[in-house]
């Protein structure tokens, strides 16, 4: 069903530029909102064991905006200080008056087809190649959203696609999204996480996707033993944020919003660790992609940083970084200490 192992490195940040422009618009505002999630994950018990491996934590540490974070001594996931309690959970990705998730129900069918484009139909194309025959593949979308890849993977004709969420309002945006595209709305459902588990423990779809998933949940074995005990499903594909370049940046700079550590990421996957963690519940990597916007995110914090002082010539050089953020993203992408990584995983 696989074709030959797929490494693909880098990917165009021009793609999805105009998209993430709000992160300079609106620093304050994003880096407010962030500090105010740290400060509940601060109120969380202190985390004993690592989150990957379950080995107890301990030894060396970074600080980030005020959060410690831990290295593994056992597989080199970073953890953070403090536990992501359901309680946290529930607060930030359920109750709405977090508002998590507005944004993706503020949008208009332009800009959900604008994002679904350059963000996601990258995604399901690379899924899509590392397949002999794609079309024989059923893929269940866990931590759907709004649907955005589940769209992609119904646009790139997988055998069949669901899409299963915890936020209701989520759902119920995407369901207008998916009849206003002529798509069926029942692919995407609404449900609590005890009822998604029992789906994965039943369900005949062969391939498990979770896009940026893995990483927001309290406690990840519980979906893995779910998949594990599934015979039927032969592979999991996921998105997972990275121990990387970006690390630094964010430890640095620290009145500019931290986008990749902090608030819901309160952990961090190394290439190691990651592989540690899927080889527990036997699976094993069958194809990567990885890239990242750490040099964007660094070019971010430079530009937003300078635009508080008078110093036009240096401004000018950092605005012509621009042009090569690509070709330095991309010698990170291939030391594979990038931001994320896609990753599909085949049953050993």
């Amino acid at each position: 069903m696989l074709k030959k192992k797929i490494i693909k490195f880098g990917k165009s940040f021009k793609d999805v530029d105009e998209i993430k422009k709000d992160f300079f618009l609106e620093n304050k505002n994003l880096l407010f909102k962030q500090d105010r999630l740290n400060k509940l994950y601060l109120l969380q018990p202190k985390r004993i064991k690592c989150k990957a491996c379950n080995a107890k934590l301990g030894g060396s540490f970074f600080l980030n905006h005020g959060i410690k974070y831990f290295e593994c001594k056992k597989c080199t996931h970073i953890n953070g200080y403090h536990q992501d309690t359901h309680d946290f959970t529930n607060k930030i990705y359920i109750n709405e008056k977090t508002n998590y998730s507005k944004s993706y129900h503020e949008t208009t069918l332009k800009k959900f087809h604008i994002r679904q484009k350059k963000i996601y139909d990258p995604k399901a194309v690379f899924l899509k190649n590392s397949f002999k025959n794609h079309k024989k593949i059923k893929v269940l979308d866990i931590g759907a959203g709004s649907g955005y890849f589940l769209s992609s993977l119904l646009d790139c004709k997988f055998s069949d696609a669901k899409g299963v969420e915890v936020s209701r309002k989520q759902v119920e945006f995407g369901k207008k999204i998916f009849l206003k595209l002529k798509k069926n709305p029942n692919t995407i459902e609404n449900l609590d996480f005890k009822k998604i588990i029992n789906l994965v423990k039943k369900t005949d779809f062969e391939c498990i996707s979770l896009i940026g998933v893995l990483e927001h949940m309290t406690d990840m074995s519980v979906v893995m033993k779910a998949i594990q005990n599934n015979k039927k499903i032969k592979y999991i594909y996921v998105l997972v944020p990275m121990s990387s370049f970006i690390c630094v940046v964010e430890n640095i700079f620290s009145k500019i919003f931290n986008r990749h550590l902090g608030g819901g990421h309160t952990h961090l996957f190394t290439e190691r660790s990651l592989l540690t963690f899927m080889k527990k519940y036997r699976f094993i990597d069958h194809s990567a992609w990885w890239f990242g916007t750490d040099i964007h995110d660094f070019y971010r914090s430079l530009i937003l940083e300078m635009g508080k002082k008078n110093y036009k010539p240096l401004q000018n050089i950092i605005y012509n970084m621009k042009n090569i953020i690509d070709s330095l993203q991309l010698e990170l992408d291939k030391k594979k200490i990038s931001s994320e990584v896609h990753m599909l995983l085949k049953r050993k």
